[in-house]
């Protein structure tokens, strides 16, 4: 039974396989996007996906200015505007396009990004002036932390800060120039040390005016006094965009203009005060040498320079630049090209130096054209020179001009008494 079981079942053998040591190598190729978006799936996914573009500009998050090629939805110079993100995976994902975390950041900014103070846009333009040497990440390296904190913020607000402050000084010290130049007439030059105090307490003041008015991001520093830190809480200017850990008021707006008055007022009354303690001691050095010597253009008193000044900069410079505080939020939000940004806001800026530089020298008692000389002073005499010179160089060039008369034939005396005349 057991023989005819194992004859007539047919059962398998077994054999054991051999060894093999080759090692198996697969090679793949990376799949393509062959336009067909897996499924229209990638369509639904913004800010990518396979399946066609989203209707939007991938570079548009960063808040930044496009390069105009490939329409975007803009509108000639002008772009749509987009809301910032405050979320904390947009936050890691700038870091992690830039190969950074939150511990490369600087101490000055690490804060502010753990507490949700900076957008996404905000850190691509901190980013993008952090990772490429330059000017600008040498002086906020270069500057103290907490004044190099103030600039980081006013930087990660508005990336064209420093190209402002730039042109705000040219336009500054173009028009104290040309006034020194109007007034002063012949004496601009040997009156150079009064044009240079002059214009550089101009250029000193409007500095410290574009800086406390420009918007910030930079995270407020803790401070002692509660009343310290709620004026740290309070915008720069009226037209400052809130944050959503910085949700500005209507008073806390008002707040902010009465606090940047006094900041301002403080400014003026410091450069006007300066500047006319160093006319002053300029004159006083040149009478030293000439006691008769009279400036071209009188240097106002130092209580009324310091108090024009003050009222000049609290009062009207800072209602004049808080609305360009505003006509540059919106021409940030809406301008498509960074030249359009600071071709428009220039122009804003200069028209506005234009105008308060006629209520300023009103205020410090300053004349606004050339003044007349003073009886008896060096530029009376100079002038009096100087006309008696022009008033002889005239006759001597009449005289020149002038045809030379005849000459008259002379006659023999003879002739004249009547000796030797012709029969």
């Amino acid at each position: 039974m057991a023989r005819g079981l194992g004859s007539s079942s047919g059962g398998a053998t077994l054999e054991r396989s051999k060894l093999s040591l080759k090692q198996r190598v697969t090679q793949t190729a990376p799949k393509l996007d062959d336009g067909m978006g897996g499924g229209g799936l990638g369509k639904g996914v913004f800010n990518g996906g396979g399946g066609g573009d989203d209707g939007g500009d991938d570079d548009d998050y960063s808040g930044g200015f496009g390069e105009g090629d490939d329409g975007g939805g803009d509108d000639g110079f002008f772009r749509k505007v987009l809301s910032e993100l405050y979320d904390a995976r947009a936050l890691a994902a700038v870091l992690q396009e830039w190969y950074r975390g939150v511990g490369d950041l600087p101490f000055v900014l690490r804060q502010a990004v753990q507490m949700g103070l900076v957008s996404s846009a905000s850190l691509v333009r901190f980013m993008a002036m952090d990772v490429r040497p330059g000017v600008t990440r040498a002086l906020t390296r270069a500057l103290p932390p907490t004044v190099s904190r103030e600039v980081v913020g006013r930087l990660m607000a508005d990336p064209a800060f420093m190209q402002k402050l730039a042109l705000e000084q040219a336009i500054t010290i173009a028009s104290s120039l040309a006034y020194e130049a109007r007034t002063r007439g012949d004496a601009f030059l040997s009156e150079l040390d009064l044009v240079v105090a002059n214009t550089l307490s101009l250029a000193a003041a409007n500095a410290a005016l574009v800086y406390l008015v420009a918007p910030t991001r930079a995270a407020p520093a803790p401070a002692r006094h509660a009343w310290r830190n709620a004026l740290a809480r309070l915008p720069n200017n009226v037209f400052d965009a809130a944050t959503p850990m910085r949700a500005y008021t209507p008073g806390a707006r008002a707040a902010a203009l009465g606090v940047k008055c006094a900041q301002l007022c403080g400014v003026g009354l410091v450069a006007g005060g300066a500047q006319a303690a160093l006319g002053r001691a300029l004159c006083a050095l040149r009478r030293a040498r000439d006691p008769t010597y009279a400036p071209s253009v009188p240097v106002p008193a130092l209580g009324k320079s310091a108090l024009g000044a003050a009222a000049a900069m609290g009062v009207f410079a800072n209602a004049r630049y808080q609305v360009i505080a505003g006509v540059d939020r919106y021409l940030f939000d809406h301008a498509a090209y960074l030249w359009s940004y600071l071709a428009a806001s220039g122009a804003f800026r200069a028209l506005s130096t234009h105008l308060g530089d006629q209520t300023r020298l009103y205020l410090q008692g300053m004349p606004l054209e050339r003044p007349a000389p003073a009886p008896g002073s060096t530029s009376e005499r100079e002038a009096a020179a100087r006309e008696l010179a022009k008033a002889l160089k005239q006759q001597v060039a009449a005289r020149q001009a002038a045809p030379a008369p005849p000459r008259r034939r002379k006659r023999p005396a003879g002739f004249e008494m009547g000796i030797g005349a012709p029969a």
